[in-house]
């Protein structure tokens, strides 16, 4: 005897393995043998004919019996004294047991998996003694439930065909008794409560087994009565798990197919049945058990890689729901306008996942351009698109079901529902800003749509039907059966552009721009300045033309100033910050932060390589946008044959009586007037930019000193703004004009005059401002982007020579530095430089109306 348990012992594993290949093997040739026997077409038939309430009903019957499991790990984890979370004790219950359902091997899984989520805190012995004593009562409800089958096939209520196997039915039946004789005389004493607890949670579990399998038939119009069928499920269900084959695949289905059979069950309704039962109680839920642990095992991924890649994860599931509902809202359409071509080509019907009734005229195209407009306002984030979504997918579904579409539509709706709520993370933008990137990929899909309406109506016409090249055949899956059909079609997009735009303009919500005026906020700005100095542009914030973003350290001090503009969703942020220069990275985080909770993208126009690379790290594109010049003060000179010209010029203009002076602020209402007829004579009734130039603006003016050259009679003919960095290290110019009275050479005297006083005053770098795309885009190898920059800017500019400018300053720069434009990557390059140029060429007094515009909008 001991010859044979050592034996047995010894190659265990290898007869464990032929069991389970022969009763596979078993299995599999008697499935082979039914399959012959059952007709697809039939089987389809049967499942195209249920209702979608009743499989919808099936499905949450389905999880409601899978449901008490849960209660098992709830009673191990207080015996063991496991404090847990309810959330997260239903999350990893329903995960080890829909996914031991399925896998099956005699509940090996659920051990393994029981142990990951549940017995890392504590004793392993512990642990492994409780979960043995739980797993010996857990299959008291199915005994239960043989012992109501046995007393069937005794009393003759069940078939011949079940009785032939009542031996299992007996094997089942005294599991109960067995495991509690076993368990008492047991040295490790169960207690009664414990025994009666976990055998209540089994009969719980196996009640819902046997629900779900009768509602499911229920739902396929199954007559059979339940003293009937209930033996033969019992004894299906013990010879399955008997068989350790993943889920009782194959062997359950085998005997209930033969069985329902024997009960005159057509093999094509038994096998339906049994696919809904697996459905509901089965792939669903495990299904949901597999996203759970995904989840879950997932979360602790996340954590361990600085939430990248659940990052990654949710930007790709946020891509599919909006492309899918792209994809919902086109179909939909094209469904209402060319219903017959989903049948003329087979292509398209796959690509239909609405069945073939489901779309009519004016709902269809409703819900369809609705659906375009929401897929819109998920794609751009927009907290405010999230319910608006789910209910025209609603009314979407409801449409369905009364038009009685297949179920795998309902279910494509209802997948498409859960997905946009699974995704409502995502959205966070606190209103929609609708950017001519967006309308452009909104306008070209309604563009086509109308193309296709518009052309059917014409093809629809009657007097193009005689046309004899055209043959009727080519143009049926077109026609509408009257134009009066077409007509109304036309109607209806008219209402359905009415209801979009207002659907727009509630996403749109009331239009925040981050920031504020910067009018009123002077002092602000100064005192940053006056602590952390300035820089070439920072002067240019006080024209009043643009906003002013202020960054506030962690003792809520100002020390950062960022300057910008609104065009479209662009934020134009004019130069380089202004204050600390440590706080610039997190200046730049908090504003891109802000700018994107308001739907608005930056644009760093003209701005050093420093912040150029700190914008790169939030994932920023940049171009090169241009050349700065610059020129070395204390190198500076007049002497030798280099500077002759120079030196000659000057010396015949002070010959003929030009001087040079500088004058300080305040200015007199006199010098203001005669600078302005300067500034008039050089404009010659042409409209001033602002932006990134100062214009003629008093209290701008009055800031800093101003370089003039007068004539002999003490009349000036010319005049250059200073803007001081406030650093007495670099020196700037802003507006610099003359009349049509300055002698030629004027500006370069001015300069010269300019570069000597600079000098004297202790400063190192003279700033001559920017050459717009000097050496941009001209190689052939530059970056495309580039090259579009370039061709865009030289077309939309026509105020400013800025190839001249280029060579003027040229004669002097020591040193060209280059300037970038940083722009988000989802952002066109085409639109971001027709932003910038809407910026940089709108005259001073639109600039003033789109200012008081917002003061207004804002004060509402």
């Amino acid at each position: 005897m001991r010859k044979i348990k050592a034996l047995f012992h010894k190659y265990s594993k290898w007869l464990e393995i032929i069991f389970l290949a022969t009763v596979t093997l078993a299995v599999f040739v008697e499935i082979i043998s039914i399959s012959k026997s059952i007709s697809p077409g039939e089987l389809a038939r049967q499942f195209g004919g249920i209702a979608i309430w009743k499989i919808i009903l099936v499905i949450v019957v389905g999880l409601i019996g899978v449901s008490p499991m849960v209660a098992y790990d709830h009673l191990l984890n207080k015996t063991l004294h496991n404090k847990l979370k309810f959330s997260y004790l239903f999350e990893s219950s329903w995960v080890i047991n829909t996914i031991n359902n399925l896998a099956g091997f005699g509940g090996f899984v659920s051990v393994g998996l029981r142990t990951e989520f549940y017995g890392k805190k504590i004793e392993n012995k512990q642990f492994g003694a409780t979960l043995t004593r739980l797993f010996m009562f857990i299959m008291s409800g199915l005994s239960f439930y043989s012992l109501i089958a046995l007393i069937m096939v005794f009393t003759g209520v069940a078939t011949d065909y079940v009785g032939n196997f009542w031996i299992w039915l007996v094997g089942g039946t005294l599991y109960i008794p067995f495991v509690w004789i076993t368990s008492t005389l047991n040295k490790n004493v169960i207690t009664t409560k414990f025994k009666l607890q976990v055998t209540g949670i089994s009969i719980l579990e196996w009640t819902g087994v046997v629900v779900t399998f009768f509602v499911a038939g229920w739902a396929l119009g199954m007559p059979v009565p339940f003293h009937q069928v209930l033996p033969l499920l019992i004894a299906a269900t013990i010879i399955g798990i008997c068989s350790l084959i993943p889920g009782s695949i194959g062997s359950f289905d085998v005997i209930m197919i033969l069985g329902l059979s024997e009960l005159g069950v057509n093999r094509e309704l038994a096998l339906a049945w049994l696919l809904l039962y697996r459905i509901a109680y089965y792939f669903i839920p495990f299904a949901i058990g597999l996203i759970l642990l995904v989840h879950s095992f997932g979360s602790t991924f996340n954590e361990r890689y600085n939430n990248v890649p659940g990052e990654i994860l949710m930007s790709i599931g946020h891509r599919i729901v909006s492309g899918l509902l792209y994809f919902s809202g086109v179909i939909m359409i094209l469904y209402a306008t060319v219903p017959d071509a989903f049948t003329y080509w087979k292509w398209l019907r796959r690509l239909n996942p609405w069945s073939a009734n489901i779309i009519s005229e004016f709902p269809s195209i409703l819900l369809g351009f609705m659906l375009l407009m929401v897929a819109r306002g998920i794609t751009s984030k927009v907290k405010r698109a999230l319910y608006p979504t789910l209910i025209i997918l609603l009314f979407t579904l409801i449409y369905m079901i009364y038009h009685e579409v297949s179920y795998l539509s309902v279910a494509f709706a209802i997948i498409l529902m859960l997905l946009v709520w699974l995704s409502r993370k995502r959205l966070f933008r606190k209103q929609f800003v609708y950017s001519w990137e967006a309308r452009t990929i909104d306008g070209f899909i309604w563009a086509i749509l109308v193309i296709i309406y518009v052309v059917i109506g014409v093809y629809s016409l009657p007097a193009l039907k005689n046309i004899r090249f055209i043959r009727p055949q080519h143009l049926d899956f077109i026609l509408f059966p009257s134009m009066s059909v077409w007509v109304s079609g036309a109607i209806a997009i008219v209402m359905v552009t009415i209801i979009t735009f207002i659907i727009e303009r509630f996403f749109e919500g009331h239009r925040i721009v981050p920031g504020e005026q910067m009018q009123g906020n002077e002092q602000r700005l100064d005192n940053i300045i006056a602590t952390f100095n300035g820089n070439s542009t920072s002067q240019l914030a006080y024209l009043n033309d643009k906003r002013i973003y202020f960054y506030q350290n962690a003792n809520q001090e100002d020390t950062v100033a960022i300057q910008f503009r609104a065009v479209n969703n662009k934020l134009i942020v004019m130069g380089d910050l202004i204050g600390n220069s440590v706080d610039f990275p997190l200046a730049i985080e908090q504003f891109i932060h802000d700018s994107d909770d308001l739907g608005y993208d930056p644009v760093f126009y003209e701005v050093s390589q420093e912040i150029a690379m700190l914008a790169h790290e939030f994932g920023f594109n940049f171009i090169k946008m241009g050349e700065e010049a610059h020129i070395e003060l204390p190198e500076f000179t007049l002497a030798g044959k280099k500077r002759k010209a120079e030196r000659t010029m000057c010396n015949k203009l002070e010959r003929e009586g030009f001087k040079f002076s500088i004058i300080q602020p305040p200015f007199d209402t006199e010098f203001i007037q005669d600078i302005r007829k300067v500034s008039d004579d050089w404009l010659h009734g042409r409209k001033e930019k602002g932006f990134s130039l100062g214009f003629f603006n008093e209290s701008y003016l009055q800031r800093q000193p101003i370089a003039i050259v007068q004539d002999v009679d003490d009349k000036i003919v010319a005049f250059t703004t200073i803007m001081d960095s406030n650093n007495n290290i670099e020196i700037s110019i802003d507006l610099m004009r003359f009349n049509d009275a300055a002698p030629s050479g004027v500006m370069d005297y001015m300069f010269i005059k300019l570069f000597t006083y600079m000098q004297e005053q202790g400063y190192i770098d003279f700033n001559l401002g920017m050459a717009p795309l000097a050496n941009v885009g001209t190689y052939y190898r530059s970056f495309t982007e580039e090259r579009i920059a370039n061709l865009v800017y030289q077309f939309g500019t026509n105020f400013y020579s800025f190839q001249g400018l280029r060579r003027f300053k040229g004669k002097y720069a020591d040193e060209w530095r280059a300037r970038y434009t940083s722009y988000s990557k989802t952002s066109f390059i085409l639109y971001v430089m027709i932003a910038l140029l809407v910026a940089d060429n709108s005259s001073v007094e639109s600039q003033n109306n789109h200012r008081l515009s917002v003061l207004k909008y804002n004060a509402k």
